[in-house]
Formats: structure tokens, sequence, C-alpha cells
């Protein structure tokens, strides 16, 4: 690409909060000053987007001429975020991060792909228990291709109407083929289940065949994102529909180490943070965020110039309360 062309696509990346554009667009400017021999300036453009590697990228603008897609009730089937998190900011797995970064350069590269006979992978299924980071890694994704995220709307896409329910993820899915979206589906088993389930009535079982059809037709420039904290209740034929199938599990000690560092990376901290990881053993992705924030909101109420172990020991029991009330409600 000219370096003009790269300029003008680093500058409205950057206009529109493209944080993955813009950072494809600068890699491009880097290697083309390497061609040129031009070494210490790369060092120096390549040190400073290293350096700016942690920060939280810049929300993306959402921009969609067409309204959502509503349910008879005029209740939005889905509603549309701007992506706040990069690969960089999950804390995931070597194989889970590899699949994922493939899957993110068949995208960026699908018109290569294309001049093979060959698509991106369009459709991802996510499972693990709750709070293993599922949400979160497809928000994920959608900062790395530089769309927005539209996640369904699952207590509006479901109706008690004969039909209804079909219909109205025959309009999500019409709605997000034309445009760039990661289209999330969350506890997506509420749409998935078992048809040979006798306890689910046809209406049911007729929706997870329109579902599958409308899965293996979808054709759309972006990604479709299942998700299911509950694979055991997944009809059979849903595993198969799929492109990629993803496991998601607790952090093993280091993840939440790491997990840990990076929560805190803006405050300082007046015990270790492998001894915070090993006090939080046991907690979900999810949770152990809770916790940390609930520990840097202690810290600065006090007014103090660093997180202590009492704050991390409050934060903890905090979290633990709440894992017991959900629990007992569930009983």
């Amino acid at each position: 690409m000219a370096r003009s062309e790269l300029l003008k696509q680093m500058l409205s990346s950057y206009q529109h909060g493209d944080d993955a554009g813009f950072r494809r667009a600068a890699a491009e400017v880097i290697g083309d000053e390497r061609k040129k021999r031009h070494g210490l300036l790369a060092d120096q453009l390549q040190r400073i987007m290293d350096s700016a590697r942690g920060q939280e990228p810049r929300p993306r603008q959402i921009s969609s001429l067409r309204p959502l897609p509503q349910s008879r009730e005029d209740a939005p089937l889905i509603s549309l975020a701007s992506p706040a998190r990069t690969l960089d900011s999950q804390t995931l797995r070597p194989d889970v991060r590899s699949t994922l970064d493939d899957i993110v350069r068949e995208h960026h590269e699908a018109e290569i792909l294309a001049a093979h006979g060959l698509t991106p992978s369009r459709t991802l299924l996510f499972v693990g228990p709750p709070g293993t980071g599922k949400t979160s890694t497809a928000e994920a994704l959608a900062g790395e291709l530089g769309v927005p995220l539209a996640r369904v709307q699952i207590p509006a896409v479901v109706s008690s109407l004969l039909g209804e329910t079909a219909r109205n993820v025959a309009a999500v899915f019409d709605f997000c083929r034309r445009e760039p979206w990661v289209l999330v589906f969350d506890e997506f088993d509420a749409l998935g289940k078992e048809r040979a389930d006798e306890g689910e009535h046809g209406e049911l079982k007729r929706l997870v065949t329109v579902f599958l059809q409308l899965l293996d037709e979808f054709q759309g420039p972006g990604l479709v994102v299942a998700a299911t904290n509950h694979p055991a209740m997944l009809d059979e034929a849903v595993w198969r529909r799929f492109d990629d199938v993803i496991g998601f599990r607790l952090p093993t000690q280091k993840e939440t180490e790491k997990l840990v560092r990076r929560m805190f990376r803006r405050v300082k901290l007046s015990v270790p943070a492998v001894e915070i990881a090993r006090r939080l053993k046991g907690m979900s992705h999810g949770e152990i965020e809770l916790t940390c924030r609930a520990a840097m909101k202690l810290a600065v109420l006090r007014d103090a110039d660093a997180v202590t172990s009492a704050d991390i020991e409050a934060a903890i029991r905090r979290q633990e309360a709440r894992r017991t009330t959900i629990q007992s409600s569930r009983a």
C-alpha cells in the first residue's frame, strides 16, 4: 500500500476509535521504514507502539444506517456496544489465544482466502463455566476486527407466541449479515437445547432446527459467537454447525497472577501480586476482576496510596458473600 494511503488509513482508524486498524496501519508504516533501511526510526516507532500495547483501546464509534431489529412488542432484539477490549487485554490459555489470533488473521486477509476459494471462520461456540471470559473475549474479537459488538437480547427474542421466536432469530441474522458485527448469543442453551428432551415442546424443537439452518446459511462479513455455561443441554447437531468450538476454564495460578498484575497496573500494592493470586485461587476471571476492583475502591475511599492486605481480604469476603447468595438463590 502506498505511504499516503497508509497515513490516511491510520488517521481514519484513529478518528473512528478503530484500535486494531490503527495498529495494522502503523505496523505497515514501520515495516516500510525498515525496507528503506531507516532502522533507527523504525525502532523508535516500534517502541512507541509497544509501550502503548497495554493500554485500553479507544471506543469505536457505532454507526448503522438501518434501525435495529425489534420484536412485535417493539423491544430491541440486539444491543450495540463499542468494544473496549482487545485480545491483549484478556488472560487466555496459549492454545486459545493461538486459535483466536488465527481467526482474526483470517478476517484481516479474507481477500487472500477468497482467491483460493476459502472463507474465514464465521461461527464460534464458546463453552465454559460462568465468569471465565467468554463474553469479554467476544468483545475482544470485535476490538481486534475493529467492528461493534452486537449482543442478542434473549428475553426479547424468546416469545410465547407460536413461531415468533424463530421469526425474531431470523430478523437478528438478517440484520447482521449486511454489516460487519461480532454477533453474540449469550446463554445460547436457551435457543439450542437438545431436541430429544421430552420435557421440551414442539415449538422449541422447531426453533433449534430454524437456528441451525440460519447458522448454516450465514455469510455475513462478521462473526457469530454463541456462548454457553451448560454444554450438556445443547442439541447434538449444534456442535457440528460451528466452525470452531473453544473451551474456557478457571484460570491457573500463573494466569491469575497475570490478571492481578493487569488489574492493579495503575495502583500501588503493599502485598505481592503472587500472594494476592494465591488468595484468589478457585475464582473465575470475572470474580477476580470484581474482587480487585472492590479492593481498589476500598483503598481510594480510605485515601490510601496503596492497596493493602486488609483491602484484599475485605474484597474477598465480599465476593464470597456474593457467591453464597447466588448459589443459595439457585438451590
